[in-house]
């Protein structure tokens, strides 16, 4: 008898915890469904598994919803306060503006990620996601109560299988109970090769007092200050075509020697050997990535005549360059990093990081690549060695 109280006592408290994390969720969905508007900010910390680092990058967030857009679900503006760039999703479409460049590049039909998977905006956008996500029996989810800077929360976890490119990721929301909107959240994203972290901060929120006419007029404003380059950027191949082409000529520049703050001419290396300019930034997860790979490729070769410069536009501001080299000062890299300006990503034709060109001994584009992983490397790699033989 004892036995049977104590397990209809256990089916009554695990039903009751089933209700509650069913009712949590409803809840956020009913209140999320409520609001037509959202403005808050985001700190984001991403950081490697024993990266030994971790890069801060503060955002703004304005989103309006918009049943008409079948695609995501409505307006949204970010404020990259960092760099600083604009992000903007309107009707399908995705702008990237980059003041320091005067540029915007042009993401059509643009579904992928904002800011990061957790970042709220396509839960706010279509709530129904969140609960396709916690009833989704692929994935394996846990709601809990917990506290949260003194506040009354549910946790909400949420663990993907692997995907068809070996990638595992966990979702986790801190909701305060109160506001039914995030208090923090983390992405973990796991392959064989890396275990990536990425914390939001979320704070200071307001609730339907955007106006989106502002933000658009603001945006056409954006658009004419820093106009759409011509092309797009709707894949890879396009991207590639529209940079500076195998047997041009390398375009000429000057930057600094971050570590010593000497002048730096890549004529002055022109013709002693092969060139590596790689142009990156700290805030560029496959940037970090590619660090190891090309220090060790230039250890490797440094003595068969070859050169590796790091090339940083983005980094080199003032309100930046503390970050940058607390960054530099946890890893190590065997080559030199050079501050440039902006200029020189536009007379290399940048439109994606990280970018990586080979310069010839004839001062000659060799090859060019944009993005990192172990295969675009390996070749890259058997180019340079082929190269280093003629």
């Amino acid at each position: 008898m004892n036995r049977l109280v104590f397990l209809l006592a256990v089916l009554f408290l695990f039903a009751s915890c089933k209700n509650s994390s069913d009712n949590i969720v409803s809840k956020i969905i009913d209140n999320t469904n409520s609001i037509n508007s959202i403005h808050y900010k985001i700190t984001e910390k991403y950081y490697y598994l024993n990266g030994g680092d971790t890069t801060t990058t503060p955002y703004e967030v304005w989103a309006v919803r918009d049943n008409s857009d079948t695609l995501r679900g409505g307006y949204v503006w970010i404020d990259n306060n960092y760099r600083p760039y604009k992000m903007v999703y309107d009707a399908g479409n995705f702008y990237l503006s980059i003041p320091p460049k005067n540029t915007t590049v042009l993401y059509p039909n643009f579904t992928e990620e904002l800011i990061t998977s957790v970042d709220w905006v396509d839960v706010f956008l279509k709530p129904a996601t969140l609960q396709g996500q916690v009833n989704n029996s692929a994935n394996n989810t846990v709601i809990s109560d917990t506290v949260y800077n003194k506040k009354q929360c549910a946790k909400i976890v949420i663990k993907q299988p692997k995907n068809s490119s070996g990638k595992a990721n966990t979702f986790t929301y801190v909701i305060n109970k109160t506001s039914l909107v995030p208090e923090w959240a983390m992405l973990v994203s796991k392959t064989d090769d890396y275990t990536y972290f990425s914390e939001l901060y979320f704070f200071d929120y307001e609730f339907d007092n955007v106006d989106i006419a502002v933000l658009k007029e603001e945006h056409k404003k954006v658009l004419s200050d820093n106009p759409v380059g011509p092309g797009g950027a709707d894949s890879e191949i396009s991207r590639l075509e529209q940079m500076v082409q195998i047997g041009e000529k390398a375009p000429l520049f000057e930057g600094e020697y971050l570590s010593t703050g000497e002048g730096f001419k890549l004529s002055d290396f022109i013709g002693k050997g092969v060139i590596v300019v790689d142009f990156w930034y700290t805030h560029c997860p496959p940037c970090v990535r590619a660090i190891p790979a090309l220090s060790e490729l230039y250890l490797q070769n440094k003595d068969k005549g070859l050169m590796v410069f790091g090339l940083n536009s983005v980094d080199n501001q003032p309100h930046s360059l503390k970050n940058l080299n607390k960054f530099l000062s946890k890893r190590e890299i065997s080559y030199d990093i050079i501050l440039t300006a902006p200029a020189v990503d536009i007379a290399y034709k940048i439109n994606g990081y990280p970018s990586m060109y080979i310069i010839d001994k004839d001062g000659n584009v060799g090859f060019v690549e944009i993005g990192y992983d172990a295969e675009k490397f390996k070749v890259f790699k058997e180019k340079i060695e082929a190269m280093l033989k003629e």
